[in-house]
């Protein structure tokens, strides 16, 4: 799976992602300007409102809530087994 993210913002309004997790892991490219990301431990999902209701949270950081549990490689548990 491959994410790809571009946008475009002004030098003065700047822009914004939002708080949010993603299901797989991402490289970032800045072509000009500047990002700043605010990361946070997996250890901090239960303090951090989230989607849903926490089911699980794997030690790789990926979060699985009630209902929509997968393994740690983010397989569907239904296919994996």
């Amino acid at each position: 799976n491959i994410n790809l993210w571009a946008g475009y913002s002004s030098a003065t309004a700047g822009s914004s992602s939002g708080l949010h997790h993603d299901y797989h892991d991402n490289l970032y490219v800045l072509l000009r300007g500047k990002k700043v990301f605010t990361l946070f431990s997996p250890d901090c999902a239960e303090s951090i409102h989230t989607y849903g209701k926490l089911a699980k949270v794997h030690t790789n950081g990926r979060i699985n809530y009630i209902g929509q549990e997968t393994r740690a490689d983010g397989a569907d548990l239904k296919v994996a087994e």
